[in-house]
């Protein structure tokens, strides 16, 4: 049973990385440490702060930053309902372990499959047209 409530505190943490690293960037990896820490220590309070730093950041007109902001509501919303009611208050330095796993797989899995995806029309691109040395 033991095992059972550490793998749900551990799941709990990691979703909360990645909520952090949704909250605390704007166009990629910039994070606000601050909000990030009190997160990854104090769940509860730090998820709130979070929250409410992004909703004051963000401008109420219609901007590219609020087609931003959008994003980040849903991607945030779908997170959180994987998310138990109440959020643990505090977690050890052990604990959160799976905070910033959560964090970093986030960005390296949004940032890496542009670069894929760039990657490979590249080499689709130059398999198509043979280079020619010039001067040669």
């Amino acid at each position: 049973m033991q095992q059972a409530v550490e793998h749900h505190f551990a799941r709990t943490m990691y979703l909360l990385g990645q909520i952090g690293a949704i909250l605390c960037h704007e166009r990629g990896p910039r994070s606000d440490t601050s909000i990030l820490t009190t997160m990854a220590s104090r769940p509860a309070e730090g998820f709130w702060q979070a929250v409410s730093a992004m909703n004051e950041s963000c401008p109420p007109t219609r901007s590219v930053g609020r087609n931003l902001l959008r994003w980040k509501r849903h991607e945030i919303a779908r997170l959180s309902q994987m998310l138990p009611r109440p959020l643990p208050d505090e977690a050890s330095s052990l604990e959160q372990m799976p905070f910033w796993a959560g964090y970093c797989e986030y960005w390296n899995r949004m940032l890496k499959t542009p670069v894929d995806a760039d990657t490979n029309g590249a080499s689709s691109i130059a398999d198509q047209h043979p280079l020619r040395h010039v001067n040669a």
